[in-house]
């Protein structure tokens, strides 16, 4: 009996567990086959990266509430149970002697302390929107260079799996050569040798599509999720005419995301020194209160309401280190707005002079590639006509061919995605784009 209670509970956790996982959404799964596009809607998908940059919203939303309440009105009721020894002469004989006590206050003028912290909160809050917007752009470029390592990954384990195939049956004939004292051991061992060569190199190569497509599935937040097909994008950037690098310089330091977030930061040191440095002028506030006796003397004031000015006169160093700490925020702030600025600089000098090197390369890489296909037709026709035995070489030349231009096409489109979300736009990197439609520029 013990027994079938024991497999009754069981059996109904199961049936709970399976309960449960029906009532939760399920995830989408990854499309089959991969498109460009569709890896691309997975940008924003609760990336840790995105919570990082939406909790640093958050913070500055925080502060700014922070900053308004030092000019809000507060409100504290006190109440007191009080029992006293009376004199048999007084007027009013109850021992009670409790009251309660209902007191407003408001800041009514700082001279610019809490000005200053609400231009702070203000500035913070438009740093971390600046932030958020270059994260998620970053996010983009993420996916956009994962998905592209795997399709080299699958163009260089093609090519390193064709050269094995043509070594193994070169090296299988060596062997029969051999048996027939046709060609010398040492020519033998040649050929087993770049058998193992080439063979190390396929499973490199293989290797190498596994952990791309591991590296693409954690970009996607949908970790263990591997692709089998990706398809290849059908955006073009030839035709995309490159601005001068004097105009394109200061379109990226005018519009930058990562740019502006630091230049909003530098605003909130500035006015955080200003907060700090209102820390030694007076401040003058509202009263209000109301209060209620149990026993009434004939003097206690029933109403109150005053003005209050509270002049600094010793603050024992702590307006002066809290100016000291926003000081050099301030000048760190300076110097990391200075740096970004020589850093981006000289990334758009980079990006624009591998555009144009890109350019020239895909020409003579286009060209190889009529080459190679025109060779390889040629080797085929010769292969027909039995005047050669093999097409090995021809077919490993032209699939080499088309690796490098692949690699120098998807750098390409790379560095006009990265060059765009420099500028903070989102023209390559669109969530409902498809390749077949391609890019306009």
């Amino acid at each position: 009996m013990r027994g079938l209670r024991t497999a009754g509970g069981l059996l109904g956790l199961m049936l709970l567990g399976c309960l449960v996982a029906g009532l939760l959404p399920a995830a989408e799964p990854l499309p089959e086959p991969l498109t460009l596009a569709a890896a691309l809607r997975f940008a924003d998908a609760g990336h840790p990266d995105l919570q990082l940059a939406a909790a640093g919203i958050e913070a500055a939303r925080a502060e700014g509430l922070r900053a308004r309440a030092l000019t809000g009105v507060r409100a504290s009721l006190e109440a007191e149970a009080r029992y006293v020894g009376v004199s048999p002469l007084a007027a009013d004989t109850s021992p009670n002697d409790s009251r309660a006590r209902l007191q407003l206050n408001k800041r009514l003028y700082d001279f610019g302390r809490s000005r200053a912290s609400l231009a702070a909160a203000a500035a913070a809050q438009r740093a971390q929107q600046a932030r958020y917007l270059d994260t998620r752009l970053q996010r983009r470029l993420d996916i956009l260079g994962r998905y592209l390592d795997v399709l080299l990954a699958d163009l260089d384990f093609r090519v390193q799996d064709e050269a094995m195939s043509i070594a193994y049956v070169r090296l299988d004939r060596a062997r029969d050569r051999f048996e027939l004292g046709q060609i010398s051991e040492i020519e033998l061992l040649r050929r087993e040798n770049d058998y193992q060569v080439l063979r190390s190199r396929r499973y490199a190569a293989e290797a190498a599509r596994r952990t791309r497509r591991v590296r693409l599935a954690e970009a996607l937040g949908r970790p263990g999720e591997l692709s089998r097909t990706l398809v290849e994008p059908g955006w073009r950037v030839d035709a995309l005419e490159l601005p001068e690098l004097e105009a394109l310089t200061r379109e990226v330091l005018a519009a930058n995301p990562g740019l502006r977030a630091l230049q909003a930061e530098l605003e909130q040191a500035r006015q955080r020194v200003q907060a700090a440095r209102a820390g030694r002028r007076p401040v003058l506030s509202g009263e209000l209160a109301t209060s209620r006796y149990a026993r009434d003397y004939g003097f206690r004031d029933r109403w109150e309401a005053g003005l209050v000015l509270e002049v600094p006169l010793f603050t024992g160093g702590r307006v002066a280190a809290e100016l000291a700490a926003a000081q050099a925020r301030r000048q760190e702030a300076e110097a990391e707005l200075a740096l970004a600025q020589r850093d981006l600089r000289q990334r758009v000098a980079e990006l624009w002079e591998e555009i144009r090197v890109l350019r020239a390369q895909r020409q003579e890489t286009q060209t190889r590639l009529d080459y190679r296909d025109l060779y390889l037709d040629r080797s085929r026709a010769l292969y027909e006509l039995e005047v050669e035995t093999d097409l090995g070489d021809a077919m490993t030349l032209s699939t080499e061919a088309r690796l490098r231009e692949a690699q120098r096409g998807y750098r390409l489109l790379l560095a006009w995605a990265e060059l765009d979300a420099l500028r903070g736009k989102n023209r390559w990197l669109p969530l409902a784009a498809t390749e077949e439609e391609g890019v306009k520029p």
